[in-house]
């Protein structure tokens, strides 16, 4: 069965997890209008064959639904919108604010927007700095005016907006460097009363510039009616902006951005409580005009972090309509499934994870729905730094890839740069996310099959499958909103192959579970490595800041390490005290994309604690897994290393270590103090994927694979594959209700 998606009809849906019984709403586009089939379909397994990809998926039974797909706007970029009383400023208003432009974008950018009854007056910067004036009402050309002088990207700037009266000049002065610089704009049109919308980093919706955006920080914007003299209003902005009260005659609104700024509110701290509201996340806790790098977190400085930073790029939600709904069976088993959605325009298949009511199996699959999150749409082939040097070899682009470079709407990962060259730090699974499909190839996954994350993990599931284990899905969600508690029915966890991103609650949920007794096989590489949170109010969104540490693809401004969503530092797990050792035994060392290689036995594999993981299990010469549909290996891709220092148990048995890596292999960056040549895995002794196993206090175990490759030679269909075997006598002996023993222990400790 195929049901490769062609990205001719695309869609999301508004949560990855549901229960049985619930609706499913299905967010679609396509690149014309017609009809479209909906066909639910369980997932059983994925079986690479060279460049073809085998999908087993049986149908399921359910009430014929069909809808009408047509293209869809998507709303891309951030920006602050507050909805006010017209009358107010019937006899003309100022505006004053903060500003950073970022990058100047070749569509223009917008600073301020404002809808006086019909008519909009904003105030933006052209391609090449300049700011401008522009006037729009209807049954009238549109007016504009250009600064006589240029902006600086990455400079702050004051500015003051102004129009004396409802048929006054629109003035617009900049304090840059000390100096104060003025042109204005008549306006001959009058404002008119009812409801003024104020936006800020884009055009008002009812001006023509409604889709453009700005790439920079803003800060400390404050309204008052009436035209203010601009001396008095920069004074004031500056005390504002100092912390002071906003108490002025003539105030109608001041927004102070060092507050609530967990939240996608701007709170307005004038009279009239007229709060904002924040569209599609622009990132919070940055510094701003009073950063003085005395202080690190917001938590202890507001006033350093009362910046926001808007960008033309973010993405929080698509906006785009339901245009049909699935109702799943009451019936539905837990597992992986395929919504198809198929007609004239195309095809999507988009995958949804169905958790059972109540625990049905002693074995919970942990779906790694921040990796798979962090991950979405990741553009570094198409804009990343040399892709092709990191997988050392020509990498060719997929239709996925070509799907994303054609949508650029579509939003970014959290491996990619914003459009003036920042991180990007919020990542929302409300908008098509091209990745998270079965299909999913990517120039990470090595030689071979390529998938990657969510399409590598199929292969678990489907060996799971193939081997009659019966599992319940439980996701990463489920944890940080649940805890420990989340996987108290069961006996064991498996993960797949690469749960690289965790919350401090999912992190927490995982080590209660180890310390309740409870058993975990970590079949990957490069797990519970960076910090992630999520949002009290867009639980679909998570954050990171890569802080100080790590393999980056970007790195977090100095004095941006802390969470905006809650207010915690951010980065490694190993920077917040938490070394992957500590929690699996294992813990990321480096990576390769290339090739994976074998695991040789240690001479720990002979110990009799370790009887059951070889029981039946032929083994030539020492190596396993010279094989594997990632890279031709088991060990491999991103991989993990024992060190006590670190946190491995000292009474962790390490089984098995990779041969040899060859030089594509780097050392990750937190194992570098000094950079020198010895950092590739044909000369590092501490580049190395290492085999774990050890038993916890609470009779509970865990084994570690180290490797990313692992579930690639895991489905390898072949005769005699010992790594399957070795898995199989690893979840058998996990599954089974007899405790585990410390060494030592007697009997009953």
């Amino acid at each position: 069965m195929r049901l490769a998606p062609d990205f001719g009809i695309v869609g999301y849906t508004p949560r990855w997890q549901y229960r049985p019984g619930e609706t499913v709403a299905l967010h679609l586009s396509s690149d014309e209008v017609g009809k479209a089939d909906i066909r639910l379909h369980r997932f059983r397994a994925l079986r690479p064959h060279g460049e073809e990809l085998e999908l087993d998926a049986d149908p399921v039974d359910h009430p014929a639904l069909s809808c009408m797909v047509a293209p869809q706007r998507t709303l891309i970029g951030s920006w602050f919108e507050a909805r006010l009383d017209a009358g107010l400023l019937a006899d003309g208003f100022t505006l004053a604010l903060l500003a950073m432009p970022t990058v100047f974008s070749p569509g223009g950018s917008c600073l301020a927007s404002l809808a006086l009854g019909e008519c909009v007056m904003t105030a933006l910067i052209d391609a090449e700095g300049r700011p401008m004036l522009m006037a729009e009402a209807p049954a009238t050309e549109p007016r504009r005016a250009e600064a006589p002088f240029r902006l600086r990207a990455g400079a702050w700037v004051a500015m003051v907006l102004s129009r004396d009266g409802p048929g006054g000049d629109l003035v617009l002065t900049v304090r840059d460097d000390g100096r104060d610089r003025t042109f204005r704009l008549p306006v001959p049109v009058r404002t008119g009363s009812g409801e003024a919308v104020l936006r800020l980093a884009s055009g008002a919706p009812s001006s023509s510039l409604s889709a453009i955006r700005f790439d920079g920080r803003l800060e400390a914007p404050v309204l008052w009616a009436g035209a203010v003299d601009t001396q008095a209003a920069l004074q004031r902005l500056d005390a504002f902006a100092d912390g002071g009260e906003a108490r002025d005659p003539g105030l109608v609104a001041a927004w102070d951005f060092s507050r609530a700024i967990d939240s996608a509110r701007a709170e307005d701290v004038g009279p009239r409580s007229l709060h904002g509201r924040l569209v599609n996340l622009p990132t919070r806790a940055v510094k701003g005009t009073r950063w003085s790098g005395g202080e690190q977190s917001f938590r202890h400085a507001p006033r350093d972090y009362a910046a926001i930073h808007f960008h033309s790029d973010d993405l929080a939600d698509a906006g785009w309509p339901v245009v049909a709904e699935l109702a799943l069976p009451e019936d539905l088993a837990s597992g992986v499934y395929l919504i198809e959605i198929s007609g004239q325009a195309g095809r999507d298949a988009l995958p949804i994870l169905v958790r059972p009511h109540a625990p049905g199996a002693d074995l919970a699959f942990l779906a790694s729905t921040f990796t798979w999150l962090a991950y979405a749409n990741d553009r570094c082939l198409l804009h990343g730094a040399n892709p092709e040097m990191f997988a050392s070899r020509l990498l060719v682009l997929t239709a996925g890839d070509c799907a994303l470079a054609a949508h650029p709407e579509y939003g970014l990962s959290l491996y990619d740069t914003h459009a003036d060259g920042s991180g990007v730090s919020y990542a929302s699974r409300r908008r098509p996310c091209l990745t998270l499909r079965h299909t999913q190839r990517a120039w990470q996954g090595g030689l071979g099959s390529g998938l990657w994350n969510f399409s590598a993990d199929l292969l678990i599931l489907s060996w799971l499958d193939r081997e009659g284990f019966a599992f319940d899905i439980v996701t990463d969600d489920d944890l940080d909103r649940e805890g420990a508690s989340a996987l108290r029915p069961y006996r064991c966890v498996i993960t797949g192959s690469h749960p690289e991103y965790h919350t401090t609650a999912s992190h927490d949920a995982l080590g209660g579970f180890l310390d309740g007794g409870g058993r975990l096989i970590y079949l990957g590489g490069n797990g519970f490595y960076w910090r992630v949170s999520t949002h009290p109010d867009h639980p679909e969104t998570i954050e990171l800041r890569r802080a100080e540490d790590g393999n980056r693809s970007w790195a977090s401004e100095p004095g941006e390490y802390y969470h905006a969503f809650d207010g915690a530092y951010g980065g490694l797990w190993r920077r917040n005290g938490r070394p992957p050792q500590k929690l699996a035994g294992t813990g990321y060392t480096g990576q390769g994309f290339y090739r994976s290689h074998p695991y040789r036995l240690s001479a720990d594999a002979a110990d009799p604690r370790l009887a059951f993981l070889f029981d039946g299990v032929a083994v030539a010469d020492g190596l396993i897994g010279d094989f594997g549909l990632s890279g031709g290996g088991a060990a491999g891709i991103e991989i993990d290393r024992a060190d006590t220092a670190l946190g491995t148990p000292a009474h962790a048995l390490v089984v098995a270590t990779s041969e040899r890596l060859d030089d594509s292999y780097v050392l990750a960056n937190e194992e570098v103090l000094v950079n020198r040549p010895t950092v590739t895995g044909d000369m590092s002794p501490i580049l190395r994927a290492d085999m774990v196993f050890f038993e916890t206090q609470a009779g509970g175990a865990v084994w570690s694979t180290g490797s990313v490759a692992w579930a690639g030679a895991l489905a390898e269909p072949r005769s005699g594959n010992e790594i399957a075997a070795i898995t199989r006598n690893v979840l058998t002996r996990f599954l089974a209700p007899v405790p585990f023993a410390l060494p030592g222990a007697e009997p009953g400790d």
